[in-house]
């Protein structure tokens, strides 16, 4: 385009996206290191989802047990132990 012939830059923003090996978020305590809690691996979508997550974590922290959803699933020891997450329509999807 000719109008941008002489444009220069001015900034630049990069915002690395987060993903785990199964694609779903962290959320509860590491194994190790007591009292320390995660929320993380969002792949971008944390801002959405932060409501219902900061109100399960807060009930995790204060309860021992988050009661409005099970956070079990997203254990950081399912790596491990592996029981990740699967695709439903096979191996690489993210359904």
């Amino acid at each position: 385009l000719p109008s941008f012939e002489n444009a220069g830059f001015v900034r630049g923003w990069a915002g690395p996206i987060t993903v785990t090996p199964d694609w779903h978020p962290i959320l509860g305590p590491l194994p190790g290191l007591e009292g320390f809690y995660c929320a993380v691996g969002f792949s971008g979508h944390g801002f959405k989802l932060s409501p219902a997550i900061g109100l399960a974590m807060a009930e995790l922290i204060t309860q021992g047990k988050a009661t409005t959803v099970d956070l079990t699933p997203f254990r950081f020891t399912r790596f491990a132990e592996g029981d990740l997450f699967q695709g439903k329509y096979g191996p690489g999807s993210k359904a």
